[in-house]
């Protein structure tokens, strides 16, 4: 597993790079009773929630795109939507007002958020306001596309709350934004970018790296440009191919380009770094960097100036809780794991008939919970903070872990908490799989296996 080599520290690559925690968890029976129990459980130790919310259409499908979304054809549809979920709000709430803990932060994703009419901003927003406890607010993210950032959905969204402002970009490579099916013009980006910055203080672009043929001087014209829009954060993800549509590997395949392998993806990464630090973004997790002329910090290579809220619970400690509306939602509550209905059609049926739309229902061991400290929170943030995590459940395999990385130099022990170096940042997928306990590594190999990309994992055995 690890190679005694100090810049290339492991003999595997992941190919995909951020997943839910935990992905193996016991299926049990779904009732209405077990649902009420659960959301109104005794959450003495839940310290942050986070609210999703998915927002399922787009005007166009991207080929690299994961995510649950169809083309919005009927605007009929996207009403009944909004309508269903404002009834999932109303539901949920009732029972979580009963752990009275607030709300540190909302994210609005998709498919394209931003296709709703601003009267179905507003009627959300008011859903939330009138439902959760809204007075430890710390971020409200929100999706957009170039193309559906306008004035008046930007005038909505500051109406209820809104901070931080998100838009893809993905590539400015016209032949990759051709074979993503991306149909936002360059112009139509750095209005959109201009319209975001004079109205909110945070503005994230998604950048997308390792696409097959890629080379390294894409990527830094790519970032250069990226540059330019004058956004205050920026998320530079590898492209996950487990999940990419046909049609983009068919296109791939026509054009002949080769995959990006895992060695060359983690060197695009270390290049990526270095780029963009000496233009002035520092990064705060494993794949986002913001702006940043002041350099001092808690002394850790990630800097503490910024943290992603959000993924502070999708990420984060025990105790650290999402609950999802909309299609294909996904909670995570203490040992429980929550599923929402996937069909977007059903999804709305059922709540239309006063129903919940959950489709599944996992619990998982108490033990995975305490410690997602340090086997989320450490390599995705990059510091594990040791008044947050319960240290009986750190048994000896882990502690094992913590101490070879200590030795290999990716990670350093201070009195307080366990941080990442730059090497144990530039691994930080890596890092996610290493700490995970057996059984989530089990489940992670058989989705790379059936996902087709076992031969990026092992990509760099031969170095």
């Amino acid at each position: 597993m690890f190679t005694n080599d100090k810049f290339i520290p492991f003999n595997f690559n992941m190919p995909i790079y951020n997943w839910f925690y935990p992905v193996s968890f016991k299926e049990i029976d779904i009732d209405r009773q077990t649902i009420e129990s659960i959301l109104s459980q005794d959450v003495e130790r839940v310290s942050n929630r986070s609210l999703y919310f998915h927002i399922p259409f787009c005007q166009d499908i991207c080929s690299f795109c994961p995510f649950t979304r169809e083309v919005l054809h009927d605007e009929k549809i996207l009403d009944r939507y909004v309508d269903a979920l404002i009834s999932e709000i109303q539901f949920k709430a009732k029972f979580m007002y009963v752990s009275n803990k607030p709300i540190t932060s909302i994210f609005f994703g998709g498919g394209t958020p931003s296709i709703m009419k601003p009267s179905h901003i507003k009627m959300i927003g008011q859903a939330i306001k009138d439902n959760f406890d809204l007075s430890e607010l710390k971020e409200f993210s929100f999706e957009m596309n170039a193309k559906t950032a306008t004035i008046d959905r930007i005038s909505a969204l500051k109406e209820i709350g809104v901070t931080h402002g998100r838009m893809g970009v993905q590539t400015f490579n016209p032949e990759y934004r051709d074979i993503f099916k991306l149909t936002a013009t360059i112009e139509n980006i750095y209005d959109g970018a201009k319209l975001l910055n004079n109205n909110f203080d945070y503005v994230c672009i998604d950048m997308l790296y390792g696409m097959h043929g890629q080379t390294l001087g894409d990527i830094i014209k790519d970032l250069k440009q990226a540059r330019q829009l004058g956004t205050s954060h920026m998320d530079v993800y590898p492209i996950n191919n487990g999940v990419i549509q046909k049609s983009l590997q068919d296109e791939y395949t026509k054009k002949h380009y080769t995959v990006t392998n895992g060695l060359n993806k983690y060197l695009y990464n270390v290049a990526i770094y270095e780029y963009l630090d000496k233009n002035g973004f520092k990064p705060h997790n494993g794949h986002g960097y913001y702006r940043c002329s002041d350099n001092s910090s808690s002394g850790d290579f990630v800097n503490d100036k910024y943290t992603f809220q959000y993924h502070e619970s999708v990420y984060g400690y025990a105790g650290h809780e999402v609950i999802a509306f909309g299609a294909v939602g996904y909670s995570v509550l203490n040992e429980y794991v929550i599923s929402n209905q996937a069909n977007i059609k059903k999804y709305i049926d059922i709540l239309e008939k006063g129903e919940l739309p959950i489709a599944g229902i996992g619990v998982y061991p108490k033990s995975l919970t305490e410690i997602r400290g340090i086997v989320l929170h450490l390599p995705y943030h990059g510091v594990a903070y040791k008044d947050k995590i319960n240290f009986q459940y750190i048994n000896d395999e882990l502690s094992s872990k913590i101490k070879q990385l200590i030795d290999a130099e990716m990670v350093v022990e201070h009195e307080d908490r366990i941080a990442l170096t730059k090497l144990g940042w530039y691994n930080y997928v890596n890092l996610l799989y290493f700490l995970s306990p057996e059984s989530e590594q089990d489940a992670l190999m058989k989705y790379v296996r059936n996902a087709n990309v076992y031969n990026e994992y092992i990509s760099n055995l031969d170095f």
